[in-house]
């Protein structure tokens, strides 16, 4: 039992009041009483006696056709003012009033409503709340005593800031008895009742609410979109149906609160269903199994050329959306074919080092790496075998001070030659700085399969200028044998597109009469031709000629006329240029490149 007794106090609340009329330059001004349209400014006294008179003070109150009161019936019309202005409006407080904010209503709209609310001066006293166990969400609870029709506000125990019900939402007011519905995130524990001011009571016995439960699923192997229910217990109190990702789905309640129905929403992926309640808590499902895209095989995946053939297999193609390669970006649909499970694409000319992305939705996806054939030379620097087990060492004899990083030119590309140990199922590499942090642009985290043999980064300034500043190269990971580092050797592109010789019918002679100045090569530098091999003509020759298509010396011993006949495996031909070459070179035309059944894609100097 608790009571409170109070002296009437005379006193004028403070209100915030909404206006009719919009924001204007009124609003910069601190007088309360010089705005535009229907404003509140205070009422009183508060705590008040049913029945008795308050003034309301504010602007352009002549406007106001009704003051609602909290409680059921609460509202007193124009018609009974006992007196109105523009500033001041008197009326009686209705006997059907409760604790709570007051409205002044032009028509059927709320102009203006009291921030603070108005409170009364009989002294509550709380004989009894029942029932105190056994409650669920939505059940009613009664509160008898005296004067309780005072109470403003029940708070139930949730989470920190509590389940708060106002007078105004209770189902039943007397002067002896007041009703109200168990709120839905009220959890078991206290309930405080307060007055609106500074009456606050806590009751001596807490409340048993029961919370949620879950029971299990309809279905746990399903397919995007389709109806899951989820059977428990108060599931009413289920305020978001949240699906891995974070996603969120929205559901129907049964009658019983015992049944949630709900849709899997596309963009998720298979795992538990979270049930996150009103109060704040979560229940958490059993996990749901949804078809899922997934790669058991990426066929050729290493020393990849323009137009080579891959294919992928592997198991729920038909729910890909987007196939991404790298340097050439998301493949168009005709760029690809899908038959059942088995993926095949050409690769484009644009295509680089890196991750083949294969992806069904936002949370599903596959990544494979991929990496183009390289017959540029390299240099060796650093060989021998260093083993990493576990993460347990780092091969640093590149690192601080083992090797000159600022000599490294952008697009080199570094190779590390590797021996995978599979014994424990598998190996991972990191290439990182002198403090084993990953170089920029790098995964942290790179995992080698059983017929890996290198791993390759092509270096990017950023790169090079993590190697310089922090303590150079560090190789680490797990289950590997290091047993060489290499680093490409610079090329001097002097050429590159695609020309097709044909059958002697073509030279290629964009180097030669003035297009390019021989005079900056000197003799004992290597030139050297990328091509890929026409199928089409059915043999091969190359030579390489002055402008009048003659050989160049050092081609003499090619074959016939200085014609070379290679292998149609090969896709490069060079030669170190001599002193006689470049007199051709200088004097006679420049550089053609003529012959048969290739297609020259890059002329370079080293």
């Amino acid at each position: 039992m608790n009571k409170l007794y109070r002296y009437f106090t005379l006193s004028m609340v403070a209100l915030v009041g909404l206006s009719l009329a919009g924001c204007s330059e009124d609003n910069l001004d601190t007088n309360p009483y010089n705005k535009s349209g229907v404003n509140l400014v205070a009422f009183g006294p508060s705590p008040v006696l049913r029945t008795h008179e308050i003034r309301i003070t504010g602007t352009n109150l002549t406007q106001v056709t009704s003051v609602a009161f909290p409680g059921e019936g609460a509202v007193v019309e124009k018609s009974a003012f006992n007196k109105v202005d523009d500033r001041d409006l008197y009326l009686n407080v209705p006997d059907a009033s409760v604790p709570g904010q007051i409205k002044l209503m032009v028509g059927s709209e709320a102009v203006a409503t009291s921030v603070s609310p108005i409170t009364f001066e009989e002294p509550i006293e709380i004989e009894s709340v029942s029932p105190t166990t056994g409650l669920n969400a939505g059940d009613e609870v009664t509160v008898k005593g005296e004067y309780v029709y005072n109470i403003y506000e029940a708070v139930f125990t949730s989470g920190v800031t509590g389940a708060s019900v106002k007078a105004e939402d209770f189902t039943y007011v007397s002067r002896k008895e007041v009703r109200f519905l168990v709120p839905l995130a009220a959890e078991s524990g206290e309930i405080t009742f307060n007055d609106g001011a500074e009456w606050t009571y806590t009751y001596e016995t807490p409340l048993e609410v029961l919370t949620a439960t879950y029971a299990g699923l309809s279905v746990k192997a399903a397919d995007f979109g389709q109806e899951v229910q989820i059977s428990g217990t108060n599931l009413h109190t289920v305020e978001t149906v949240m699906f891995p990702g974070g996603v969120t789905s929205e559901f129907t309640v049964s009658d019983d609160h015992k049944t949630l129905t709900t849709n899997i929403p596309a963009e998720t992926k298979s795992g538990a269903i979270t049930l996150v309640l009103y109060s704040g808590a979560s229940l958490t499902t059993d996990e749901v199994t949804l078809p899922t895209l997934a790669v058991t095989k990426v066929s050729p995946d290493k020393d990849l050329r323009a137009g080579d053939k891959v294919t992928v297999t592997g198991e729920n193609f038909d729910r890909i959306a987007s196939i991404s390669l790298p340097g050439s970006g998301i493949l168009a649909d005709t760029e690809y074919t899908i038959s059942g499970n088995t993926l095949t694409f050409t690769v484009p000319d644009d295509m680089t080092d890196g991750n083949l992305e294969i992806v069904q939705n936002s949370f599903i996806s596959v990544s494979h790496k991929l990496m183009m054939y390289s017959d540029a030379p390299e240099e060796a620097i650093w060989a021998g075998s260093f083993t990493i087990g576990g993460w347990d060492a780092g091969m640093q004899d590149l690192a601080w001070g083992g090797y000159d990083w600022s000599t490294v030119k952008p697009g080199q590309v570094l190779t590390v030659y590797v021996t995978p140990d599979m014994s424990q199922g598998w190996s991972q590499i990191r290439v990182g700085n002198g403090s084993w942090a990953a170089l920029p642009g790098t995964a942290d985290v790179n995992d080698l399969t059983a017929e890996d043999t290198k791993f390759t980064v092509s270096l990017t300034q950023e790169m090079i200028d993590e190697l310089v500043a922090n303590g150079g190269l560090v190789i680490c990971g797990a289950y590997f044998t290091v047993t060489k580092v290499a680093l490409s050797i610079s090329e001097n592109v002097i050429w590159s597109g695609s020309f097709s010789l044909g059958s002697w019918e073509n030279g290629l002679q964009d180097l030669a009469w003035g297009g390019y100045d021989w005079s900056q090569v000197s003799a004992g530098t290597s030139l050297r031709l990328y091509y890929e091999v026409d199928p089409s003509v059915g043999y091969v020759n190359i030579r390489f000629g002055n402008g009048s298509w003659a050989a160049l010396p050092s081609t003499a011993d090619w074959g016939t006329d200085g014609n070379a006949t290679p292998d149609p495996s090969q896709t490069t031909i060079e030669t170190k240029l001599t002193a006689d070459d470049m007199e051709q070179l200088l004097n006679a035309g420049g550089l053609v490149i003529c012959g048969a059944g290739i297609v020259c894609k890059k002329i370079v100097l080293q």
